[in-house]
């Protein structure tokens, strides 16, 4: 999640502990030399895959999922969304770029990305680094519906927490914060997209 509120542009289901072949060799190791067999249900990263794993079923409900869809102004299926954002967020992009980020076939990608121009919410331009080649951007349009759906996710989250208090809620922001950071730059480390 970033602070902003909004979850990643694919959540991912939650992992199980990770294993010590999964970290770049300068990745210290706050185990020591290795990582425990299995984590305890109580233990700290059991408690962040819970959330991950509450944050990406709740995504996946009909009904949250009809929400967002609503919210967007327009019909769009929840995959159209996903690439709404990740266009937003890291566009222009070709749609080879889109799928790698999703996690889905080029193909996929391409049927996925046709609402999104039929509704006028992302348009094609040509590559400056190569004139054969097509990206994908965001139009004012779908700035507007992410927008809008961007405040269903912000109205969710205060509606959670509004009996918390003001410091409570800023210290969860921060560690957040801190946790998509430190992971990104293990994402990065890796080379993931």
């Amino acid at each position: 999640m970033q602070a902003s509120g909004m979850p990643a542009d694919r959540p991912p289901a939650a992992p199980p502990g990770p294993a010590p072949e999964d970290f770049p060799d300068d990745v210290p190791d706050a185990f020591g030399d290795a990582f425990p067999d299995a984590f305890a249900d109580d233990s700290a990263e059991a408690m962040v895959s819970a959330f991950i794993t509450l944050v990406t079923d709740v995504d996946r409900t009909p009904a949250y999922r009809a929400r967002m869809e609503g919210s967007a102004g327009r019909p769009l299926p929840r995959s159209a969304i996903s690439i709404l954002f990740v266009l937003q967020r890291h566009g222009p992009l070709g749609v080879k770029e889109i799928a790698d980020r999703l996690g889905v076939e080029q193909s996929t990608a391409s049927r996925q990305i046709r609402p999104l121009e039929d509704n006028g919410l992302v348009r094609r331009t040509g590559d400056p680094r190569d004139g054969r080649a097509v990206l994908l951007d965001v139009t004012d349009d779908g700035r507007a519906a992410r927008e809008r759906i961007r405040q269903v996710w912000l109205r969710d989250i205060a509606t959670v927490w509004r009996d918390w208090a003001p410091e409570d809620r800023a210290q969860l922001g921060a560690l957040l914060t801190r946790f998509r950071d430190s992971y990104q730059d293990l994402r990065d480390r890796r080379g993931d997209p």
